[in-house]
């Protein structure tokens, strides 16, 4: 068996270290709430993160202030779930499981 410059091979299927990395990514987030505290302004874009400021991430929530609210409306009653998915796609669903929006 051919090992590409690796040093050890094993036989072990994807299936079985899977899970093991993954849950050390999600460890890893959930230890490092700064990560997805910086992310929101990539996932909202230029013009909404203007508006807004993620500030706090605790018990796989992320906390939102919001500058206006006409804006915390829109978040809140028409965007919240895209913007949940998109926040669950790069970090999973174990890691955000809710976003609170707060008028500042």
């Amino acid at each position: 068996m051919a090992n590409f410059g690796f040093k050890k091979t094993t036989n072990k299927q994807i299936n079985d270290v899977l899970p093991s990395i993954l849950s050390n990514i999600e460890k890893n987030y959930l230890n490092q709430p700064k990560k997805i505290l910086n992310s929101w302004s990539e996932i909202v874009g230029e013009k909404i993160s203007k508006l807004t400021k993620a500030y706090k991430f605790e018990n796989n929530t992320l906390y939102i202030k919001v500058k206006s609210s006409t804006l915390y409306s829109i978040l809140y009653r028409y965007e919240k779930n895209k913007l949940l998915k998109l926040l669950q796609e790069k970090f999973s669903k174990k890691t955000i499981s809710n976003i609170v929006f707060k008028i500042e």
